[in-house]
């Protein structure tokens, strides 16, 4: 028996006991050597519990999205000292927003070739890099277009990292649990920006300056760079390689069988792509123009683009809302919109449990979540006409709990759907087109703001609008895949 026919065996072996709910057995003999293409490999275990070196690189993937938010959050906070500086105005402010989401969607393209010519260890590297690297130059206060660039660049690593650690966790045992601990992360880092940065530039005793923070962020950029390197050296290109092409022959039945018990109909992978797949022997991802048409792709795309961006609309404009329109205290604002995201930062750690273990399939946990948001999101306009601010406080809380899980468990339930193959770069667009809409909803809702008194109290009714879309868009996933959806392992 071959190696690549050993790692089949192994890779079906788990897929029969996801029926079963039966693990990998704990005295499997791993890591395992095989030489692959002339390089030796060290081919690990997927289950967390039996590897030292994957809790490692789990850690590692926690602390880079603990970053994340530690960099996504800093300059929202520091506006008003980014425009004393440089003296601009907030249309120039928004285009760091703009290159930042540029960056990241100009590495979803080119996710799949940089996984196939770097593997994940190279990708890992060149997205903290990238990240370290451009708050080492804002820290240095550069000029303006500078720091344009370095928010380029620092989109770049984000897309780099965020795509990638979400197709490598996904495919883990306890994928649920661990993509929700991934994006809780995330929030863990939001939550606490705002409040470091005020107290580090607001000290009685020598005082911060804006850039000096981002010193911190490069501090713990390189910090993080150093243990992303060492826990990811061996996912080299030719691991990637073998185990994408391993995954692609243990699956191909599988999805063919798929595709047949759908009908054929608009959701399956094209035959042009597929004749492809067979000529390149399924060894290397799909490109990038592949992957863009396929309607699967751009079906999960639109779904994060119009969960993020109601997500960040609800969270971004609550305070000006509460302010403007039900003319509440800025404090009482701030205090509704720290507890919109901090119960976003719980359900994205708890619910992850929850969706593995009381929920069938991924696909039914979405759905409650969403079905369940929706209704938060109604009561929240109903009761924000009244002065009920305990009610109004709890509301908030559990729509930001059960708004939470939607993103990890979007993506869990297109790895489980999506062929091998798309995996990489089709997670890779879809999350960076979920960062669009991130900056892109928000910004419409500005306009409105701008406009009249009136755009802003019809904010509570887009958001609404919004996810009743996404409820349609989610009903009709369910439909297409509820009978051949296979849960990955748990």
């Amino acid at each position: 028996m071959s190696d690549i026919e050993e790692e089949e065996l192994i890779h079906r072996h788990s897929h029969d006991n996801i029926e079963s709910n039966i693990t990998e057995p704990e005295n499997t003999n791993f890591p395992k050597k095989i030489e692959f293409e002339g390089e030796v490999l060290s081919i690990d275990t997927n289950n967390w519990r039996h590897s030292k070196l994957l809790k490692l690189q789990i850690i590692a993937s926690f602390l880079v999205f603990i970053l994340f938010g530690l960099g996504e959050q800093t300059v929202g906070t520091i506006i008003p000292e980014l425009q004393a500086y440089y003296k601009i105005n907030d249309l120039y402010v928004s285009l760091l927003f703009f290159t930042s989401v540029m960056g990241y969607l100009t590495m979803a393209i080119l996710n799949n070739i940089s996984h196939d010519f770097l593997g994940i260890r190279g990708v890992s590297v060149m997205g903290a890099t990238a990240m370290t690297l451009a708050y080492i130059i804002l820290s240095n206060k550069p000029p303006f277009f500078i720091f344009l660039l370095c928010y380029l660049m620092h989109g770049i690593g984000l897309g780099a990292l965020d795509a990638s650690m979400n197709a490598w966790m996904g495919n883990l045992v306890d994928s649920n649990q661990l993509l929700g601990i991934l994006h809780g992360c995330f929030g863990i880092g939001s939550l606490i920006t705002p409040s470091l940065i005020t107290f580090l530039l607001e000290k009685e005793i020598n005082p911060w300056k804006w850039n000096q923070y981002y010193i911190l962020l490069a501090v713990c950029g390189s910090s993080i760079l150093i243990f992303v390197g060492y826990t990811f050296r061996f996912e080299t290109p030719k691991k990637y390689k073998y185990l994408l092409q391993s995954r692609h022959k243990s699956a191909k039945v599988n999805d063919e069988v798929e595709l047949d018990d759908l009908n054929k109909d608009d959701f399956e992978i094209s035959e042009e792509n597929e004749e492809e797949e067979e000529e390149g022997d399924g060894a290397h991802s799909a490109s990038f123009s592949q992957a863009i048409k396929q309607p699967l792709i751009w079906a999960f795309a639109s779904i994060l683009f119009i969960y993020v961006g109601g997500e960040a609309s609800f969270g971004i404009w609550l305070v000006t809302y509460l302010l403007r329109i039900k003319e509440m205290s800025y404090k009482a604002s701030s205090y509704m919109a720290t507890t919109f995201w901090l119960g976003l930062t719980v359900g994205r750690i708890v619910l992850g449990f929850v969706t593995a273990h009381f929920f069938k399939t991924e696909l039914t946990a979405n759905l409650v979540y969403i079905v369940i948001s929706l209704l938060g999101y109604i009561l929240f306009w109903v009761f924000s006409f009244t002065q009920l601010y305990v009610v109004l406080f709890t509301i908030v809380f559990i729509t930001g709990v059960v708004v939470g899980p939607i993103f990890p468990t979007t993506i869990v339930s297109s790895v489980n759907i999506l062929p091998a193959k798309y995996q990489t770069v089709g997670i890779g667009f879809i999350c960076a087109f979920g960062g669009a809409g991130a900056a892109g909803i928000p910004f419409i809702i500005g306009l409105l703001a701008e406009s009249s008194d009136y755009g802003l109290k019809a904010y509570p009714i887009i958001i609404i609008i919004m996810f009743a879309i996404l409820l349609f868009l989610w009903m009709f996933i369910i439909t297409k895949f509820a009978k051949v959806y296979r849960r990955n392992l748990i």
